[in-house]
């Protein structure tokens, strides 16, 4: 049976700027380690979290599995404060979209330094 555990591969150029990156938007740094001449890191929003980002090296896969690295992965966070959640991420260095109102929620996107596409939504 499945769990509530959820992890999600990403790729980056930079292991250790990335796992900085999703630092610097308030997530926990969970593991960092190299492996085989490559890095891996592992990133949670909180450390009760069920749900993990884990960054590997993307050209260490392309190099061992060329199909490996694409297409990104298309992700949705949630939040119940999206008005302070985006005053943060303007504070932070990272590409941000507007925030929009739609129905009751609201909605905002950024990007990371590898040109992955998030979006946030909630209240």
């Amino acid at each position: 049976m499945f769990n509530e555990q959820v992890k999600v591969i990403l790729y980056a150029d930079d292991v250790k700027k990335a796992s900085a990156f999703w630092q610097s938007l308030g997530f926990i740094e969970i593991s960092f380690e190299e492996l085989d001449g490559s890095q891996v890191a592992e990133v949670a929003m909180s450390e009760a979290s069920t749900t993990h980002l884990v960054i590997y090296d993307r050209a260490f896969i392309q190099k061992n599995d060329d199909e490996a690295t694409e297409p990104s992965p298309a992700l949705i966070f949630g939040s119940d404060d999206m008005i302070r959640l985006y005053k943060k991420l303007q504070t932070v260095d990272v590409q941000l979209g507007d925030l929009t109102q739609i129905g009751e929620e609201y909605i905002f996107n950024f990007v990371d330094a590898d040109g992955n596409y998030f979006v946030v939504s909630g209240n």
